[in-house]
């Protein structure tokens, strides 16, 4: 076909190879429309496409055009712009939902994959390659099991105080049912997010968490009396947890509350690109903000016995 040089893929080459038998009457045209899943009339023109220009006949012919339905060249540009100047640090995901409901463009995040990498613009985080392990099916049902854990983390990025973030994770769907920012991982904290999630969702069958002192009892000291009861008594969440009626299980690495965990990830990834994607505040507004926030975070005092 005018001297030119054609890659065929792994599919045309084996049309080539069957065709080829057909054009050499080495094999019947019904039959090697039973091995290309064609029908008889399409294996005809493919044997009068090979006869007529050659094997490179049986390339595509839409390649090296452009796609109908490919996005315009301005509106190319115009995502790529917005991912390096008001969505820069986005993730694909991420910035996929934001060009969707904010910018009203329409497209998949494969296709903004690939247009990112096309402008040299890669993801922000750098993922590890993935390894092999046996993961727990989820439970069956809402809020029978569910995971909690904290992570500290600069979600302000330095616009204020170092929060730790506690959360309670449903294991069946993945929801979130309570969430809070707090100074401290303490057990102040997790009662109050206990209290949220039982008025709003009902009781639990079970909490998944790690072997934080606040859940479970770490110290080797036993008293008299658990030595004499044979077991030890419970922390104050733990006595909170066998009012109500709920279960604890400890897992013994990080990995075996990977949902949770990645949930982190994925919280300070979108809340640090949110606040980065906004005009910061004055400092003197920025400094009354994280003064507010230091006040809210403080516990309640409790009143003064009266005498």
């Amino acid at each position: 076909m005018n001297g030119e040089t054609f890659a065929l893929s792994q599919k045309e080459l084996q049309r080539v190879a069957v065709i080829s038998r057909c054009v050499k009457g080495e094999l019947a045209c019904a039959r090697a429309a039973g091995l290309l899943c064609l029908s008889v009339r399409q294996i005809k023109r493919l044997k009068k496409r090979i006869r007529e220009d050659g094997e490179a006949a049986l390339a595509h012919a839409s390649r090296g055009r452009p796609s109908h339905r490919r996005l315009p060249q301005t509106v190319r540009e115009r995502i790529v712009q917005l991912a390096r100047g008001t969505y820069a640090g986005f993730n694909d995901h991420h910035l996929c939902e934001k060009l969707v409901e904010h910018e009203g463009f329409s497209l998949s995040r494969e296709t903004l994959r690939r247009l990112l990498r096309q402008h040299g613009l890669g993801s922000p985080r750098k993922r590890r390659a993935p390894a092999h392990r046996q993961r727990r099916l989820r439970s069956a049902q809402l809020a029978e099991l569910v995971q909690l854990d904290g992570s500290p983390h600069d979600w302000l990025e330095g616009r204020g105080p170092l929060l730790t973030a506690l959360g309670m994770q449903d294991d069946a769907t993945g929801k979130i049912l309570a969430a809070q920012f707090f100074l401290s991982e303490t057990t102040f904290g997790y009662l109050c997010l206990l209290q949220q999630m039982v008025c709003r969702y009902g009781v639990p069958l079970a909490l998944y968490g790690d072997h934080s002192g606040v859940f479970v009892r770490n110290d080797d000291h036993w008293t008299v009396e658990e030595q004499l009861a044979g077991k030890r008594q419970p922390t104050q969440f733990g006595r909170a947890l066998e009012q109500l009626g709920i279960s604890f299980m400890a897992a013994n690495s990080p990995q075996a509350k990977g949902r949770v965990e990645r949930l982190w990830g994925v919280l300070q990834d979108r809340l640090t690109s949110e606040l980065a994607a906004r005009p910061g505040p004055r400092p003197r507004l920025r400094q009354r903000r994280a003064a507010q926030i230091r006040h809210r975070l403080q516990p309640p005092l409790r009143p003064a016995a009266s005498r």
